[in-house]
């Protein structure tokens, strides 16, 4: 009888981890709470003994898509023992002063930022730190622009959807424009998600919930609409869940964020995150480039030239200042 099993579902301190089919209520170890330090002398020693024991950095040690072990009990409850080694993961600095790690999701193979053409405004800032935290873990990525029917409701003074589109297509970022309301890519949009665990991220209100209805008729996710006063969204999906959807695939469904401030990324990384950088790598006068200040900046030329969006440039600026 297997103890090992994928948690789809995390809600105030219940980890729900699935099991041959079946659906264990689990909570955690208060030893996955924890850092055990061991002395280095004894690395290979068969009793290590524990030298220090820490509180871990990370504001939840488990998360959806984990793979782990647990220690079964009666009526379907169970305890996780064991959190197995995560081939990838999506994660942000904590809100607050303090550092610590806020993980999102593990062991995915996908990510959908979703944004919506208005109500709320787009902030494609926010989108590329997605993008980045996506290419630091080398996850494959679709675009989804929601709420299309409300294309000629935007503020004519800010950047056309198409050509905001256009920039992330030439940047190799394909991209599914959606519409709850007109249909609008509903069997494009479909066909990314039927395979594999794909994690929705992207603001409040840009219908991330919705989307899924949309797809699936009887889910019956609950939704929210956007403040008229603030402009923003309402946060609606309340704790993390892998969704089932009957074509096949999992969505990751979270509550909507705004903000994702980098965890492990040094500002130095941030030109390799940027994919239309990396055709001129190497081409700078100075080794060591910002692309912020230098003279005779490869990246700095390609953006003069045309050749490299100016929006994408002046977000990567930002990404350096404040990851």
């Amino acid at each position: 009888m297997s103890n090992e099993g994928i948690v789809i579902r995390q809600h105030l301190g219940h980890y729900f981890v699935v099991i041959d089919g079946e659906e264990w209520d689990c909570a955690i170890s208060s030893r996955l709470r924890k850092q055990l330090d061991y002395p280095e002398a004894s690395p290979g020693s068969r009793r290590r003994r524990v030298q220090r024991v820490r509180r871990t950095k990370l504001t939840d040690p488990v998360v959806i898509g984990d793979h782990v072990e647990i220690d079964r009990g009666d009526d379907l409850t169970g305890m996780i023992r064991e959190v197995l080694p995560r081939r990838n993961k999506v994660s942000r600095k904590a809100s607050g002063t303090g550092r610590k790690e806020q993980l999102l999701a593990a062991n995915i193979d996908r990510i959908v930022p979703v944004f919506a053409v208005t109500n709320p405004t787009p902030d494609w800032n926010l989108l590329d730190r997605m993008l980045a935290i996506a290419e630091w873990q080398d996850l494959p990525v679709t675009m989804c622009i929601n709420k299309m029917d409300l294309e000629d409701q935007v503020d004519p003074e800010r950047e056309p959807i198409a050509n905001v589109v256009g920039i992330y297509e030439r940047a190799g970022y394909p991209i599914v424009c959606t519409s709850t309301e007109t249909d609008v890519g509903k069997d494009a949009f479909r066909e990314v998600l039927k395979t594999g665990i794909t994690l929705f991220v992207g603001p409040s209100g840009v219908g991330k919930s919705s989307l899924l209805n949309w797809l699936q008729p009887g889910l019956q996710l609950r939704t929210n609409e956007v403040s008229h006063v603030m402009g923003d969204g309402r946060h609606t999906t309340t704790h993390l869940e892998l969704v089932s959807l009957e074509d096949g695939g999992l969505v990751g469904d979270i509550p909507g964020v705004k903000e994702f401030r980098f965890w492990d990324i040094e500002p130095t990384d941030i030109p390799n995150l940027f994919r239309e950088f990396l055709p001129y790598s190497g081409q700078c006068q100075f080794s060591d480039c910002s692309h912020v200040h230098e003279p005779n900046c490869a990246i700095k030329q390609a953006v003069q030239d045309g050749d490299i969006s100016r929006l994408r440039y002046e977000s990567y600026i930002r990404l350096r200042e404040s990851p």
